[in-house]
């Protein structure tokens, strides 16, 4: 033995069945987030009961394949559907400023989204059977007189999905025959060197 001896710390009698929590109320807690839900959707009625939000992929290479529903619409999206923040927000559509587009199609897509809500959209007038024309014109008094049913798509308009993984296909043999670890070491190649070849090039140009 070395050092001074020191016995190893025993943690023993935690006594920690005095720090354990338990929940026997779950079931009553899950009828009441149901009853919250309803109590919020009564209110909202005949609006939906959640806003409309833009599809977005997620964030880094393991996770950008999986499609969900983002914060908010950004600006761009909402200039290119004829909409502004301000009166977005007013209509049932979550606004996101700080959101960016990197992508033409999930531009193309989300701005498809907001124009196909709008389609639908039943906008009532502020006051009775006087419809006024503003960013978007308020329904017609005999289309604000029919019954409007709640809409309860927790999407509110549903969006396809792309499949998380690709069918199994028989391999032909064209894909035999191609040799995609050579293709993929030459496509690396070529971009690593493209500057020096850049040089190379321009240098036999100045002799000539």
């Amino acid at each position: 033995m070395k050092h001074n001896q020191q016995l190893p710390n025993a943690h023993m009698r935690k006594h920690w069945t005095r720090f354990v929590k338990t929940y026997y109320n779950q079931p009553a807690a899950k009828r009441r987030r149901q009853q919250r839900r309803q109590a919020n959707a009564l209110r909202a009625s005949p609006r939906p009961v959640e806003l409309l939000r833009p599809v977005v992929r997620g964030q880094t290479i393991k996770y950008n394949g999986v499609q969900k529903l983002g914060r908010g619409f950004s600006l761009i999206e909402l200039k290119e559907a004829g909409l502004n923040a301000q009166f977005a927000r007013t209509v049932g559509i979550a606004v996101d400023h700080r959101r960016r587009n990197n992508s033409q199609e999930e531009l193309a897509a989300n701005v498809k989204r907001v124009k196909a809500y709008l389609s639908k959209l039943v906008l009532f007038p502020r006051v009775a059977g006087k419809p006024k024309n503003g960013v978007v014109k308020d329904s017609a008094n005999d289309v604000v007189a029919q019954p409007v049913t709640q809409n309860t798509n927790p999407e509110v308009i549903t969006f396809q999905r792309a499949p998380r993984r690709e069918k199994a296909t028989v391999i032909s043999k064209e894909l035999r025959a191609k040799n995609v670890y050579r293709r993929l070491r030459q496509e690396w190649y070529n971009a690593k060197f493209v500057g020096v070849k850049e040089k190379r090039k321009n240098a036999k140009e100045q002799k000539k």
